[in-house]
């Protein structure tokens, strides 16, 4: 069972002050993650799957993607806070190793989550679709769904456009395992979602905050 507790916004995350910004930014980004995770994970959404439970899960991996990198852009403010790596110090080993091992996971994810980033999800950059159009095999195809009404009218071709956005430039017989490679890589960045739990409970804790 949950249980509700008042927060007073202007005591926890006082103004001209740098690391509750820091963490209240985290907080929005942790709520945003969430929604992304249930977008890509349920099995069926009926208002969102007209065009295909794919198409669905595809658009909130974009997202999600887009998140991860404000996610990354705000742990590494933190980093660079004395008063943050401090409260850091303070914790037990094994909360430590999680934070270093999400600090070095972001080392290697950073180039594929700003390269995906900016070309099929923060944007939907005209250059990186004129490539994707311009690598694509002769024999590639789609469907156009043409209802009555508008809301039956779907560019279900768009997929494979998007999907060869992902992979352009990439060599026909390794574009399984490149791309395979790099959500591995956009994965191990998912326990952040478990440590901004941690991030806010180090912040209240210090500042007294219940």
């Amino acid at each position: 069972m949950a249980h509700i507790r008042i927060v007073n916004i202007r005591k926890w995350f006082p103004p001209s002050d740098p690391l509750a910004a820091s963490v209240a930014r985290l907080c929005i980004l942790r709520e945003d993650f969430a929604i992304e995770m249930q977008g890509v994970y349920q099995e069926e959404i009926e208002a969102l799957d007209r065009h295909s439970a794919a198409w669905r899960r595809t658009y909130f991996i974009r997202n999600l993607v887009r998140t991860l990198m404000e996610v990354m852009s705000t742990m590494n403010s933190l980093k660079l806070a004395p008063e943050f790596m401090a409260l850091l110090e303070r914790q037990s080993e094994p909360v430590r190793a999680k934070f270093n091992g999400l600090f070095q996971a972001m080392i290697y994810a950073h180039p594929i989550v700003k390269r995906i980033r900016n070309t099929i999800c923060g944007h939907v950059k005209h250059s990186a679709v004129q490539d994707a159009l311009n690598g694509m095999n002769h024999d590639r195809w789609g469907f156009l769904e043409v209802g009555r009404v508008l809301k039956d009218v779907h560019y279900k071709f768009a997929a494979e456009i998007a999907i060869e956005i992902l992979v352009s430039g990439v060599p026909e017989g390794r574009r399984e395992e490149i791309l395979r490679s790099d959500l591995v890589k956009i994965a191990s960045l998912f326990p952040v979602f478990e440590l901004t739990d941690h991030v806010l409970s180090m912040y209240i804790i210090d500042r007294r905050l219940v």
